[in-house]
């Protein structure tokens, strides 16, 4: 059963004739197969030809005129539609600015005109869809005949324009069923005796079923055990080809699988050069402009590797400072918030020349020009060389060579400038496929149904949903939906197709799948029909698969499969790295003690441990955290700009307070009301101080006078119960204090003279956004924030600070942890600091920085990236 193609083959080229194969691939395919395996050991390659080589034979040869193909019939359209009088069906008259939405639309219907503009069909339109068709068609044909192009689906095949080959030689078009064409060619030929048509040979019923799995990653994974089983026992490669028939959906996931298991792939289908470094440089360049500048757009752009820019220190600081400053969105014409909001002039300029040399390139009207500018902005920001020895240097010239090809078209077509030609260009591009030069040895990989009449040893089929395995010809797909039946005159060569995938028996394996991120599939109609569905076939117990045999050694079972070459170097790697012990581990061990130094400042002409209540609280919490933060400095970088910057709402809300009180300086109970009005105003003229006068955006701007205008009132009664007739004394006030050992300092929001000007007693406030972190001393300490502050204000000021609060503007209310009547309260604060650092000047002093891990101490850890314990591998 195996050989039934090699014999179907072998007795057309044994008659004497010359064989004419569905495509290319199949008649070299076939050509190899009969040279190594018949008598003759040798064949002419002129013995064998693709249908459409074929086919061309018969085609009227032109001198002069050139071929018509995409970029020209989008030219043609796009001069069409600046005057679309006559077009009511295809075009809407009411929407004139939709109109360059519909030209790749239109453009791909002028090949089907031919056909379209026969009595028949005409007769199965609407009036209005006639007369687009009737203009549609004139205005082509006359413009090709102006320009001397000829549309190459207009052509007819006829024996007059090959007079040289009738009874020559004999043809055979081999697998003709598959072959859409094949039946009218020869009937437009006059049926001659020297081509004959030969049909599929038909397969008993039942030998082959199609295997319908779950999802496509079963598919994929049986799939890849199969073959890698093959390969062990020593089969070829080149003797097992793959079809796929959703090449764009599979092939992706499948080259990415097949890397894991070790089975080299060869996929033959090409991929759009736009997914590649230079084309998606191209790309990035087009979504720059327009999205006007927008900050995911720049991203996209200055940060991407793949890119052989000169440096990206300067690119890296722009988007930075743009995160920092909340720049969301640019300008295409004039100042934006690029250049309103970042301070560094420096960047600002690189931004407008960088910004000219985008929109000058995004705007170019012909490819002379846009070949200027983007050499201009190649040569400004990339390094000499390049996209030469990158990946991505055949794609840029693959796509040089397409400017060419539409610079050309435009001149043969006398159009001088075409506005947005470069947004031509990408659409151009997008439809193309860019193939490597130099292919991978590997299992043939192809889209379906290129290898469905292919003879290989071992054949696999994915992906043959009902969908996805229809091979249907549409000369007319323009006519409405509403026409059904032969009056579409299209030609379904599915069944026929994958009949001929059957033959090859137990070596063929044809499979679906019912699920995948698109939605639900279905099996052919034509394996339902003939019961040939099966869920499963014997031989493929997983427990051989490489990755289910990992999971059982780890689970500390035998060993059931053979490690794959991945697997193997990803545990050498491993066994060097993540477990192996490292040196410089100190997550389990203290740091060196020659580290120690650099954690110390001199001051006075001491040398002592500068601390602060953030980095005591981060210290109790986790002594390898405040290693990271100020050891190891590790900075925590965020390149997303949130919609709402709450560390700049709160900022702002800290200014409203303390220009406020610094105002009024003594609370008056009996001013309340102009203070009312006064922290009004107050608001208002802050927000334009950060804000300026519509940002950050108009949504933002509305919810926070919404949320705060009226909220950051409510402080009045809350000071008139607790600080009436006090003065502020002291706002965002830097206070330090040194010992022999430690360097204490803090940043106090608010610092209030409760009995000024002759008493010592003192307050300190800590405005809060959102809720007060805690409303009541335990312990352990939950902060050492204010008991820091009170140790402060004690030394530097020399008072005695007897009320320590968290104002909460969420709430609009005070939380007071402790007052003047909790003494008891304050000494325990005062002794639990003192303990606390002498303990960290102590550990820190024997290098003890070692981790703590905990479920409540790691879940939020911004450096668990860089600690290996307990969440190290999760």
């Amino acid at each position: 059963m195996e050989q039934i193609k090699r014999t179907y083959v072998s007795k057309a080229f044994d008659e004497g004739y010359t064989c004419v194969f569905p495509n290319e691939v199949v008649a070299r395919s076939y050509l190899v197969d009969y040279a190594l395996h018949s008598p003759k050991k040798a064949i002419l390659h002129e013995r064998a030809l693709s249908f459409d080589t074929f086919r061309a034979m018969f085609l009227p040869h032109h001198k002069k005129e050139e071929p018509s193909n995409s970029i020209i019939r989008e030219l043609f359209v796009s001069r069409l539609l600046k005057d679309t009088r006559y077009l009511s069906y295809f075009i809407s008259q009411e929407y004139p600015e939709a109109n360059s939405r519909f030209s790749r639309y239109v453009a791909s219907l002028l090949p089907m005109l031919s056909d379209a503009i026969e009595e028949e069909s005409l007769s199965l339109m609407p009036y209005a869809m006639q007369q687009d068709v009737k203009g549609l068609y004139h205005d082509y044909v006359q413009f090709l005949r102006t320009h001397d192009f000829f549309e190459p689906n207009f052509e007819k095949p006829s024996l007059l324009n090959a007079p040289s080959l009738q009874g020559e030689t004999k043809y055979c078009i081999l697998f003709a069923d598959t072959i859409s064409d094949a039946p009218s060619l020869w009937r437009n030929l006059g049926s001659p005796s020297w081509i004959t048509l030969s049909k599929t040979p038909v397969l008993e019923s039942g030998s082959v079923k199609l295997e319908v799995f779950g999802n496509f990653m079963q598919e994929l994974h049986t799939t890849l055990r199969r073959m890698k089983k093959l390969l062990e026992e020593g089969v070829p490669a080149r003797d097992i080809v793959i079809g796929c028939a959703s090449p764009s959906t599979m092939i992706p996931a499948l080259e990415q699988e097949a890397w894991l298991y070790d089975v080299p792939l060869a996929v033959s289908q090409g991929k759009s050069p736009l997914l590649y470094p230079s084309g998606r440089f191209l790309s990035c360049l087009k979504a720059v402009y327009d999205e006007t500048f927008s900050l995911e757009s720049m991203k996209s752009l200055l940060l991407d590797t793949g890119f052989p820019w000169k440096t990206q220190e300067k690119q890296r600081r722009l988007i930075a400072s743009a995160v920092k400053y909340a720049v969301v969105q640019g300008a295409l014409q004039g100042p934006d918030q690029w250049q309103e909001q970042i301070k560094d002039t420096g960047l600002v300029s690189w931004y407008k020349e960088f910004k000219n040399s985008v929109r000058d390139i995004c705007t170019s009207s012909d490819i002379a020009g846009l070949r200027r500018k983007l050499n201009h902005f190649q040569d400004t920001y990339f390094m000499e060389t390049q996209w030469k020895g990158t990946e991505g240097e055949d794609v840029y010239s693959f796509c040089l060579d397409a400017m060419e090809s539409i610079k050309s078209a435009m001149k043969s077509c006398e159009i001088i400038s075409y506005p947005g030609v470069f947004s031509f260009l990408l659409d151009y591009l997008d439809s193309k496929l860019y193939v490597p030069q130099q292919q991978n040895e590997g299992i043939k990989v192809y889209a379906w149904p290129m290898t469905a009449t292919l003879g290989a040893p071992y054949h696999f089929v994915l992906s043959l949903d009902h969908d996805s395995s229809q091979c249907i010809d549409k000369p007319l797909a323009l006519l409405p939906q509403t026409v059904e039946g032969d009056s579409r005159r299209e030609i379904d060569t599915t069944e026929a197709n994958l009949r001929s995938a059957m033959l090859g028996g137990s070596r063929v394996f044809l499979s679906c799948h019912t699920s995948r991120y698109e939605g639900e599939m279905l099996p052919p109609s034509f394996f339902v029909e003939q019961d040939l569905l099966c869920t499963g076939r014997e031989g493929l117990d997983e427990i051989s698969d490489p990755f289910e045999g990992e999971n059982l050694l780890w689970a500390g079972l035998r060993k059931t499969a053979k490690a794959t070459g991945r697997q193997q170097h990803w545990f050498d790697s491993a066994l060097k790295t993540v477990l192996r012990p490292r040196v410089d581990d100190f997550t389990r061990k203290p740091i060196p003690l020659s580290f120690i130094p650099s954690l110390k400042k001199e001051v006075d002409g001491v040398t002592v441990l500068p601390v602060s209540s953030t980095s005591l609280d981060l210290f109790l919490k986790c002594p390898y955290a405040w290693a990271c933060k100020y050891l190891y400095k590790a900075i925590q970088m965020d390149f997303q700009v949130p919609s709402i910057d709450h560390r700049i709402i709160g900022s702002f809300l800290h200014s409203i307070y303390e220009v406020f009180f610094s105002k009024i300086k003594y609370f008056d109970p009996l001013k309340k009301d102009a203070y009312h009005q006064l922290l009004l105003e107050i608001f208002d003229a802050q927000m334009e101080a950060y804000f300026g006068k519509h940002g950050p955006n108009p949504p933002t701007r509305s919810w926070l006078e919404s949320e705060y205008r009226a909220t950051c009132t409510l402080i009045i009664d809350e000071e008139e119960a607790l600080f009436s007739d006090c003065l502020s004394l002291h706002f965002e006030k830097s206070l330090s204090y040194t010992s022999d050992t430690y360097f204490l300092y803090g940043r106090i929001d608010r610092i209030v003279h409760l009995d000024f000007p002759h008493g010592k007693r003192y307050a300190v406030i800590d405005y809060k956004k959102g809720d007060a972190p805690y409303t009541k001393i335990g312990d352990p300490l939950p902060s050492y924030q204010l008991p820091v502050y009170r140790m402060l204000v004690g030394k530097e000021l020399g008072g005695d600070v007897v009320n320590a609060s968290y104002y909460s503007v969420k709430k609009g209310k005070y939380s007071v942890i402790w007052d003047e009547k909790d003494t008891t309260i304050m000494q325990f604060c005062d002794e639990e600091l003192e303990k606390r650092l002498f303990e960290i000047v102590h550990l820190i002093n024997e290098g003890h920085l070692e981790a703590t891990p905990s479920k409540e101490h790691c879940k939020e850890c911004i450096y668990r990236q860089v600690c290996r314990r307990r969440y190290a591998t999760r």
